[in-house]
């Protein structure tokens, strides 16, 4: 486990995923300070919000490596939905053209409950031509020639 303090830039509720501010989101940038925003469509969350977080405000981040976290659902989402961060920090089922999804739920949701996701983000392709491009080319056999012999053979009268 492991904790640290960061800034909240904007109002996030409970149940939210959240980002870091990167470089450029904040004027005024103190470098020594690390700042949180809500997550947005499409991209992977670095954190959860446990409860309603103010702007402005200093927060302590707990990291617990947990690899399930409680979520508000954006929408009504069935067991076992591949879903994605959307526009406001909730989770909605799973677009490849909204970017990357995050995981799957355990249960079954209505919009505006919580919901447990099972963390496992990645891409899918959209096209037949999307999938051939992202398979590994298998690696070339290596082959080997076999050197001649250099070595004289002896004769029968040499020894």
């Amino acid at each position: 486990m492991t904790q640290f303090t960061a800034k909240v830039i904007e109002n996030i509720p409970a149940n939210r995923l959240i980002n870091l501010a990167g470089l450029g989101s904040v004027g005024d940038r103190d470098l020594n300070t690390i700042y949180l925003q809500t997550g947005q469509l499409g991209e992977i969350p670095d954190l959860v919000s446990t409860g309603d977080l103010e702007e402005g405000t200093e927060t302590t981040v707990t990291i617990k490596n947990n690899p399930i976290w409680t979520v508000e659902a954006a929408q009504f989402l069935p067991a076992g939905t591949l879903v994605q961060c959307a526009e406001d920090g909730r989770v909605k089922d799973y677009r490849p053209e909204d970017g990357s999804y995050i995981g799957f739920t355990t249960h079954s949701a209505e919009e505006g409950q919580t919901v447990s996701v099972v963390r496992k983000s990645g891409i899918m392709p959209q096209s037949q031509i999307e999938t051939m491009s992202m398979q590994q080319e298998k690696p070339k056999a290596e082959t080997t020639k076999k050197k001649a012999s250099t070595k004289k053979k002896k004769s029968d009268g040499e020894r």
